[in-house]
């Protein structure tokens, strides 16, 4: 550190110093640390001499003066920067130094804001920025960035402009922002973030597309934007998807751009961090936060010819993934005589070093921030060991978000955008066309808790709901009440984003307004099937499986002892291999505790798949954590399901993350391991069966509508008559399924007809398992409610006969009273349903319901079968 010898005037010494690349000019005894800090982090300039002044507020001429005395005399120019001053102030100060120095001086004419690597930005609007004073001459912009990079212009890329009615193109120290006009109160946040933390780069300019929280962007805003800059400036251009982008179709954001533009673009696999020279690159996470360090950095994509498929991107920047390999060819590399760890943009893959068929798809599979993948081709035992050892040479902070996956159960394409919270679901017909119709919303909130990652606290009575013990319930209720919306619940303690390192999982136990909470159901024989074709198949995973096993839903006549096989799994609620702990696998007892009906309880705020009017951001987080084996095993159909169905583009575009984890939900729920969700949900339970049901739910939303007659048959028990005859209405807490047209193998099974008037019941066919779909099922949401129109028991040659009418949200009002006066929709959907009826008597019988699926179809709307034991509980 050099010190210059003190000026006095006005009672006040001047002195300077050197402090790092600048000479800082202060009042003795008086040098501020925010001062000195700046000083020690400026970047080197090469052409001007930096000087920092720190001179009191209430400086005289003459301290002035001293402060121009101590400057050097050399013939560079000065650039300038003083603290604690307004924008005239610094403004004027530059002028009357380059007039009293003979010397150009470059002076901020705004606010000066520090960047990455000792980089300056300096921007208050329009017109700001670095001002050039030059003797007799008028002041000229000389950009916004210190120091300059090689591809900043004037004009382009120093003021905001407006690409599109509702686009502007802003200054960013690191390149430009193609953002939204608004709110700005989403806007601030995310600019601040990326002022500070995006590197103004010498040769790369980085357009920044979007912004999480707010409208999207389109194309169109890149089109603009693009031609206005110089075809020499275009070749340092990288862009960034910062946040929701109105794209065609299915296309990548990197493809869009190039067709859009009709040339060659490069886009970051993320976004750069750190160094200005040689930044990092992070993958984005939905809400602009970081991911992981990408080691595939840029991809170059060619527009696609007309009528023909778009180029294959190419990866043109990438780093090794660590010392001690050889590259063989671009970014492939030796890692064993018998294998090649190749760099791809969703992370490694560990591979023959022969080429494979699929290796196109690999490559083009773009990064899910929220996870690293190592990937390895499955069924070579000698390529999975290779991977958990290149596993455990990565970074902590990679290893930390990495997951070892084989290639086939890679996505094609993941999803990350912005969700938003469910205001209103869309109505899509059989052409597929979505229009809006309100939401019943309540607002309900999941209460999350934080566990350990540990064998002890991933045992299943720490992950599997205990079943609410609900007051009795009446025989004999009055006529014109269902049950009322759920009561808002407490908000959540911790956030789910604070929940790393740990496992999260929603929050075990009874509902407060139990009388016996805490208590959970007696432990009971295994159930058994009704039949033996329809019996789960052994190995199935169940996700919501609960401890020691729970009591089925199957009816109470004709049971067959055979019983169904215990499933311990727990794949689906951790990544890794948890041993299955021990149970009793002893046969049942032939007195065990029969099987009775009861009406469904109004579970707790925090027990009912409704979706809330926060939206399902924690849900879908939670999903995609506790569930990610099943979750990365079904997105790449699903995904390309979504991409196919025109039904689904617009609400991809709105929210491309949140449609395809609750698409997912769907599939999982309508697969074998979704068969233990409906009865939890049935019996008021909190667990881990709540934040999957409610993705369920929002998934469902998107679906088309069936309007019209639906049924499926089934076998009441006395119980269940009785209790159908003593009210009219009823709210089923689970999901109810049923068929747009009978089953053959329900009809021989079952002696009941059970027809549904449906408003609002979804088709599942899109998204309905691989194996064993159920073309012809509808699904009706938790909290559906139904009035029972006509009963008619089963007789000698004659088939019983339930006719129920959903009812609109518009029929009940807060108290959950139904509104009695719609005697004419109650005729019209009795006629309708007995017309239907009449119709599926002449029609071909046809098997329309798989084994594995038999039982959702057995249980009437709003009621719920468990054991006598139990319910002596209640």
């Amino acid at each position: 550190m050099k010190r210059r010898e003190p000026n006095r005037g006005d009672g006040r010494e001047m002195i300077g110093h050197t402090i790092g690349n600048a000479l800082v000019v202060h009042p003795r005894n008086a040098l501020r640390a925010e001062t000195r800090d700046l000083a020690l982090r400026l970047a080197p300039d090469p052409e001007y001499q930096l000087v920092v002044l720190d001179l009191p507020l209430e400086s005289s001429v003459a301290v002035w003066e001293q402060a121009a005395r101590l400057l050097p005399r050399k013939r560079c120019g000065l650039r300038l920067i003083i603290g604690g001053r307004s924008r005239e102030t610094t403004a004027l100060a530059g002028r009357w130094l380059c007039e009293r120095l003979g010397r150009t001086v470059i002076a901020p004419d705004g606010s000066v804001m520090p960047g990455v690597d000792g980089t300056l930005f300096v921007d208050s609007g329009w017109s700001s920025g670095w001002m050039r004073f030059q003797p007799g001459k008028p002041p000229q912009l000389d950009g916004k960035r210190f120091p300059r990079p090689l591809w900043e212009e004037a004009t382009l890329l120093s003021e905001i402009l407006p690409t599109s009615a509702g686009g502007v193109a802003e200054p960013l120290p690191g390149g430009v922002w193609l953002r939204p006009r608004g709110p700005e109160a989403a806007l601030s946040r995310h600019r601040k973030r990326l002022v500070e933390s995006l590197p103004s780069q010498p040769d790369v300019c980085v357009v920044v597309v979007g912004c999480p929280d707010t409208p999207p962007v389109t194309t169109q805003d890149i089109v603009r934007f693009w031609s206005w800059a110089p075809e020499p400036l275009r070749a340092m251009l990288r862009l960034v998807k910062f946040g929701p982008i109105t794209l065609p179709g299915d296309t990548r954001f990197g493809q869009a751009a190039a067709d859009a533009l009709g040339q060659e673009v490069i886009c970051y696999t993320g976004i750069p961090f750190g160094s200005r020279t040689e930044p990092d690159v992070f993958t984005l996470r939905e809400d602009g936060t970081l991911g992981w360090r990408a080691l595939a950095e840029e991809m170059s994509y060619l527009p696609a010819e007309p009528g023909l498929p778009a180029p294959p991107s190419v990866l043109t920047a990438y780093r090794p993934p660590f010392i001690g390999v050889d590259e063989v060819t671009r970014a492939v590399f030796q890692y064993s005589p018998h294998a090649v760890l190749e760099v791809v943009p969703s992370g490694l893959w560990l591979r023959p070093p022969t080429e494979v068929g699929h290796a196109a798809a690999v490559r083009a599979a773009e990064p899910d921030a929220t996870r690293h993948v190592v990937l390895y081709e499955e069924g070579q035992r000698h390529l999975r060991e290779l991977a958990e050892d290149v596993l455990g040479r990565l970074d902590p902070a990679t290893r930390y978000l990495s997951r070892l996956v084989p290639v086939d159960a890679l996505m094609r394409q993941r999803l990350e955008v912005g969700g938003r919270a469910l205001v209103a679901v869309p109505e899509v017909d059989d052409r597929g066309v979505a229009s809006e119709r309100p939401a019943f919303a309540a607002d309900v909130s999941l209460s999350l808790e934080t566990v350990t990652m540990s064998p002890e606290n991933l045992r299943p009575e720490r992950l599997m709901p205990k079943p609410a013990i609900a007051g009795p319930a009446a025989a004999v209720v009055e006529q014109d009440v269902v049950a009322p919306p759920v009561a808002p619940a407490e908000p959540p303690a911790v956030p789910v984003e604070q929940a790393a390192p740990a496992s999260v999982h929603p929050e075990v136990g009874a509902p407060v307004d139990s009388p016996a909470a805490g208590v959970p159901f007696a432990v009971v024989e295994p159930p058994v099937a009704l039949n033996p074709i329809a019996a789960r198949p052994a190995g199935v995973t169940a996700i919501f499986s609960s401890v020691g096993p729970m009591p089925t839903e199957v009816p109470t006549t004709e049971l067959v002892p055979s019983p169904a096989p215990a499933d311990t799994s727990l794949s689906g609620v951790t990544s890794g291999d948890v041993p299955a702990p021990e149970t009793d696998q002893a046969a049942p007892s032939p007195n065990r505790a029969p099987l009775v009906a009861a009406l469904q309880p109004t579970p707790a705020a925090g027990a009912a798949a409704l979706i809330p009017t926060r939206g399902l951001d924690e849900e879908r987080t939670w999903l995609r954590r506790a569930l990610s084996r099943e979750y990365g095993a079904m997105s790449n159909s699903v995904t390309r399901v979504l991409s196919e169905h025109p039904g689904f583009q617009g609400a991809i575009e709105r929210s491309a993350g949140a449609v395809l984890t609750d698409a997912v939900a769907i599939r999982l729920y309508l697969s074998d391991a979704g068969d233990d969700v409906d009865l939890p949900l049935r019996s008021g339970a909190t667990g881990p069966h709540v934040p999957f049901a409610r993705c369920v739910v929002a998934g469902l939303s998107r679906l088309p509508s069936h309007r019209g007659a639906t049924m499926f048959a089934a076998t009441p028990t006395a119980a269940e008559w009785e209790l159908y005859r003593s009210r009219k209405f009823f709210t089923e807490w689970g999901f109810v399924h049923a068929l747009s047209a009978p089953c053959a193998r329900q009809q021989q099974e079952h002696e009941v007809d059970v027809l549904l008037w449906s408003m609002t019941a979804r088709r599942t066919k899109l998204l309905e398992p691989e194996k064993e779909p159920t073309i012809d099922r509808v699904l009706f949401v938790p909290g559906t409610s139904f009035k029972v129109l006509d009963l008619a028991e089963p007789r000698p040659g004659e088939r019983g006969l339930v006719l129920l009418r959903e009812l609109a949200t518009g029929e009940i009002d807060e108290s959950g009273r139904v509104d009695t006066n719609r005697a004419s929709l109650d005729e019209l959907a009795v006629n309708s349903l007995r017309r239907q009826l009449d119709s599926y008597a002449d029609a071909q019988g046809e098997v329309r319901v798989p084994p594995v699926a038999a039982a959702r179809f057995s249980t009437l709307p709003g009621l719920v079968r468990t054991t006598a034991t139990q319910e002596k509980t209640r």
